[in-house]
């Protein structure tokens, strides 16, 4: 037996990174580590962050003549790589909150809440001052200080406090002083706050807020963290600008002070009266994209989105835990419920649900993902109104769009064309179009050609096309749906059209068959119960148009995890083949969650 075997008789049994079977001895182990031939066994990632606190609140005047308050300071800006963040760990994250503005005569504007991230704490950006020359009027100190209110001078509110390198941002400006002038500038991320200026009614200016700093984790460059604007209230020649990277605007005689921008932690606008608010911070996480991240017990607002061999976690807004661990990927069909077809003499054949298939990576365990089960449209019961649309299925971000209703046949009415959806309904009699299909999911519905004995074209479906209802001849036939590759069998037939003496039955995939008149009459079929089939569409007076059917979403994901419905509303089972398991939806909306 060849050394290293794992005790197993016969062929070489070597091991490799991701596995090793049989039994080892320690020596064995040891020697296969030292070759780079053994289960490599990480318990920790890289983790790029952006930590943005929430924005101070602009301070607020006196209410009189000439005074005006400061504006708040951006919210501390931090950003690096954690190059060893333990996975399967509970790990903090806090979004701060935006600081409340100043609203009474001389209150300062409040201080932002910190944002978290683990160890790594962004202290939420100062307040504005208020006015007079005491302590009111001083801003605050924070993640980038507030501005000083109008009323005194070497009042601005200090940045980078607490102090961390590199430094989370700048001090606001101070005001100018007794008499005519305006209030200082909030602090940003990437500059001091300005100062305000004065000496005289027509020369009064409140500082322009501290410019932020730009990050690109997401992809694409975006500033946080700007100071909100000071407040000038001698004359209307301009509000003083808050900081690029959401400072909001102070106020003038003539203009408003705006608050910071949620979610970039931008200082709030000094007033002239009530001040603005400083914006929400932000955290964002990016790492491999072989791993996923969840947040256990809830708590916090985010999306996740992949981009590069990299997920990219934006958290908006709460507080909780969050742990990374290998992420998943899941095989999908979501095909929406089929279109009902229209009614009349030559009713059209109603468009068969939209269908997506393919692959979502990225998912992982202990999250909730929505799944919904989309029902058929009614057939309409009257050839003065079209068939009604069926309604969508979902799964997390993939949603498909009902079928389109078909036409009912009324001489030269609107209603007698099909109407648009994941495929289009098919058009009664008179010349008319069939409804429009969505890019991606479905074809449009089968036109009328004629005015002479027309018939009801074929509803569509999400492979070939319906046929055209034909003068003197017969009414469409259903398109033909699509095999799905997850279990090789057709979904989303169309809707057969109403016609006299002819069959015309419905796409492959579960669409209706269309009504017959004259000799061997029949009632249309309705279109499959989870295919997303269109209805077929009625042919004689007083016969209705058949329901759609109603949709489907199958989801193929590794037999190791199992998944469950917290909190109900799904029907489903679910199968295992060939080291996957399938599971199938067929009625309801609800979560699905993996363990």
């Amino acid at each position: 037996m060849p050394r290293g075997n794992g005790g197993i008789i016969g062929p070489a049994n070597i091991p490799s990174t991701s596995s090793a079977k049989g039994v080892w001895s320690l020596t064995e182990a040891q020697l296969a580590q030292k070759q780079g031939t053994w289960p490599i066994i990480v318990s920790s990632i890289a983790v790029e962050y952006l930590v943005v606190a929430g924005g101070g609140g602009g301070g607020a005047n006196t209410g009189g003549y000439s005074y005006a308050g400061g504006g708040g300071g951006g919210g501390g800006f931090r950003t690096d790589t954690n190059p060893a963040v333990n996975l399967a760990t509970n790990i903090t994250v806090t979004v701060g909150a935006g600081g409340p503005a100043g609203t009474q005569p001389n209150q300062p504007g409040s201080q932002g809440s910190s944002s978290v991230f683990n160890t790594i704490t962004s202290a939420g950006g100062g307040g504005g001052g208020g006015t007079g020359g005491t302590a009111p009027g001083n801003g605050g100190n924070g993640g980038s200080g507030g501005g000083g209110g109008r009323d005194a001078t070497s009042n601005k509110g200090l940045g980078n406090t607490p102090s961390v390198t590199p430094s989370q941002g700048y001090d606001g400006g101070s005001g100018y002083g007794a008499g005519w002038g305006g209030s200082g500038g909030g602090g940003g991320a990437g500059g001091v706050g300005g100062t305000g200026l004065g000496g005289s009614q027509a020369a009064e200016r409140g500082g322009v807020g501290g410019v932020g700093a730009a990050s690109s984790i997401t992809g694409s460059s975006v500033t946080y963290a700007g100071g909100g604007g000071g407040a000038n209230l001698g004359n209307s020649s301009g509000a003083a600008a808050g900081g690029s990277g959401g400072g909001g605007n102070g106020s003038d005689l003539s203009t408003n002070r705006t608050s910071g921008t949620a979610n970039l932690g931008g200082g709030g606008g000094g007033g002239g009266g009530t001040a603005g608010a400083g914006g929400s911070g932000i955290v964002i996480l990016k790492y491999s994209d072989a791993y996923s991240i969840s947040n256990p017990g809830g708590g916090l607002t985010y999306s996740t989105s992949l981009s590069g061999g990299y997920a990219i976690t934006q958290v908006t807004a709460g507080t909780g835990n969050v742990q990374f661990g290998p992420a998943f990927s899941v095989d999908y069909l979501v095909v929406a419920g089929g279109g009902g077809g229209g009614a009349g003499y030559y009713g059209g054949g109603g468009g068969a649900g939209g269908l997506k298939q393919g692959t979502v990576t990225g998912f992982a365990v202990s999250t909730n993902y929505t799944v919904t089960v989309g029902g058929g449209g009614a057939g309409s019961t009257s050839s003065t109104s079209q068939a009604s649309d069926g309604t969508s299925s979902v799964f997390s971000s993939v949603s498909t769009t009902g079928g389109g209703g078909g036409g009912s046949n009324n001489a030269g009415a609107a209603y007698s064309a099909g109407r648009s959806g994941g495929s289009g309904g098919g058009a009664s009699s008179e010349p008319q179009i069939g409804g429009a299909g969505t890019a991606g999911q479905g074809n449009a519905g089968a036109p009328v050609t004629s005015t002479a004995n027309s018939y009801g074209g074929g509803g569509c479906c999400a492979g070939a096309a319906g046929t055209t209802g034909l003068g003197g001849t017969s009414g469409g036939n259903g398109g033909i749906g699509v095999q799905a590759t997850i279990n090789s069998t057709y979904y989303a037939g169309g809707g057969g059209g109403g016609q006299t003496n002819k069959d015309t039955p419905g796409g492959t995939g579960g669409g209706g068959r269309g009504g017959r008149r004259g000799t061997s009459p029949y009632l249309p079929d309705p279109g499959s119960t989870n295919t997303g089939g269109g209805g077929g569409g009625g042919a004689d007076t007083g016969n209705n148009g058949a329901a759609g059917g109603s949709g489907i979403v199958i989801l193929k994901y590794p037999s190791t995890l199992t998944i469950s419905n917290p909190g109900g509303g799904l029907t489903y089972t679910t199968s295992t083949s060939g080291g996957y398991k399938i599971t199938t939806f067929t009625a309801g909306t609800g979560n699905v969650s993996w363990a």
